[in-house]
């Protein structure tokens, strides 16, 4: 079964964006973007010595990470490596990836031993046979480029797309663009042939990288005239280069107009007729409901201007625990620290209108038993929740309830660094609703010296992990 029959996710490649193997940084900016497809890469993006590491954290990534709705690849090593089936044997999951990038596929029979490989993978881990589709390069080694359409018929290939870069380096080209900016001859002969190879094969067509980080105006013309060519996508570096792409890929109202129109004008005739001073006739239909089809994905927004753009709200990454990971007696340590400092103290002081001198004069503060002025108690609560959201709280809470107690044992002074942990008192599972609950938290705070200097027990309700609904 195409995995197109399964989310329409053919119709959605505008953009696909590498997320280097690994990099959690990466990974947490590209979930939060607007990428119909991301590619998390296990090739060029990974030094050699750290593949085994970046193997590893994709496999957990895969199994772990909430994806919403976009797409998931990722790029194995080649097939003339030994390490390429450890890739695939490490990320294929019960429902990820959706596809596997092949870089420099070479022939269509490199393509049949991975996808035994898949078949084998797909039966262990419960899922429907041929559904991990394929995404070939089929320029980066000299004899690609001719063998394209072969590669494309592959029954696994979902997509098609090309790079230029390791071509050069295989050709020992000295440049790959002219002084206008434009391809030179033999990387456009490979751009055409993966175009024509795709299409030819009813598949998706997917244009390659632009490098310029820094030229988004280069960028959107490169991916205007790439769409007006034919390609239905363009591989992604930077998160700034979404936008662009996905605008350049998605109709524009007029266009969108135009089509409904020519469709509501070919009801009732019998083939080519004259419209608006011209025939059209059934590959002019054929693109009018392309165009129609594509919005339909886009929820029937048309293209706007990528500097435009409002950036889509992000679903996720989620790093707390759900409700049903919240056991009662589990004590997490939370990994960010803090050394409180004399700015902190008088921001928040000032800025919640407290006019304490005990916080604020050391004058009236040496007339105390502490002889210096104390950290703001308010404001070590509230670090100390702060501390504690990363691995608690974060993306899986609906609500703060409040506190039942909040203690101080002792003093916080400007210098003292804290750390903290949280243990699970208390939980209760929703009456009204099954996918929620309530969970009762003991924060704790310690100085550098290990002793306790906040205690806060907090009630929060918490959303159970979606698979489990």
């Amino acid at each position: 079964m195409k995995l197109s029959s399964l989310r329409s996710f053919a119709s959605r490649l505008r953009s696909l964006h590498f997320v280097p193997g690994g990099s959690q940084k990466f990974l947490d900016k590209a979930l939060a973007s607007r990428a119909d497809a991301l590619i998390i890469d296990l090739e060029d993006s990974v030094l050699p010595a750290d593949k085994p590491a970046a193997r590893d954290a994709v496999s957990r990534w895969l199994s772990e990470t909430h994806w919403g709705d976009k797409a998931v690849a990722v790029r194995i090593n080649p097939l003339d490596t030994d390490i390429w089936q450890e890739d695939v044997t490490a990320t294929v999951k019960t429902s990820r990836p959706d596809m596997i990038v092949v870089p420099k596929v070479s022939h269509r029979s490199q393509l049949d031993a991975l996808g035994d490989k898949l078949s084998e993978l797909e039966s262990k881990t419960g899922r429907t046979q041929g559904s991990i589709t394929l995404l070939p390069i089929v320029s980066e080694v000299p004899e690609a480029p001719l063998r394209a359409h072969e590669i494309a018929l592959h029954p696994r290939v979902e997509a098609v797309t090309w790079g230029a870069e390791d071509l050069s380096a295989e050709l020992g080209a000295k440049k790959r663009r002219d002084s206008t900016g434009n391809y030179l001859e033999v990387f456009q002969l490979c751009r055409s042939l993966t175009l024509l190879a795709a299409k030819g094969a009813k598949k998706q067509a997917i244009d390659t990288v632009f490098t310029d980080l820094k030229d988004l105006k280069a960028l959107k013309a490169e991916s205007e005239r790439s769409a007006d060519t034919g390609f239905d996508g363009k591989l992604t570096i930077h998160p700034d280069q979404i936008d662009v792409v996905n605008a350049a890929f998605s109709p524009s109202a007029s266009e969108l107009a135009a089509a409904r129109e020519l469709l509501a004008a070919a009801e009732g005739q019998v083939g080519a007729f004259r419209h608006k001073g011209q025939m059209v006739d059934i590959p002019h239909f054929k693109q009018a409901q392309r165009i129609i089809d594509r919005a339909g994905v886009a929820g029937e927004q048309p293209a706007q201007a990528a500097v435009d753009a409002t950036p889509a709200w992000p679903e996720g990454p989620y790093h707390g625990k759900w409700l049903d990971e919240l056991t009662v007696g589990l004590i997490i340590p939370h990994a960010l620290t803090r050394t409180v400092t004399e700015t902190d103290n008088v921001l928040f002081t000032t800025l919640s209108l407290n006019p304490a001198r005990l916080h604020l004069d050391y004058e009236s503060a040496k007339g105390t038993q502490f002889k210096k002025p104390l950290v703001n108690s308010m404001f070590t609560v509230a670090l100390l929740v702060g501390m504690s959201v990363l691995e608690t709280t974060h993306g899986t809470t609906i609500a703060n309830l409040g506190f039942d107690e909040v203690l101080f044992p002792r003093p916080v002074f400007f210098g003292d660094t804290l750390r903290a942990e949280t243990e699970v008192m208390k939980t209760r599972l929703s009456s009204k609703d099954p996918s929620r609950g309530i969970v009762t938290f003991e924060h704790r705070a310690f100085n550098q010296n290990g002793q306790l200097v906040c205690k806060a027990t907090r009630n929060a309700m918490m959303r159970k992990r979606p698979d489990n609904l």
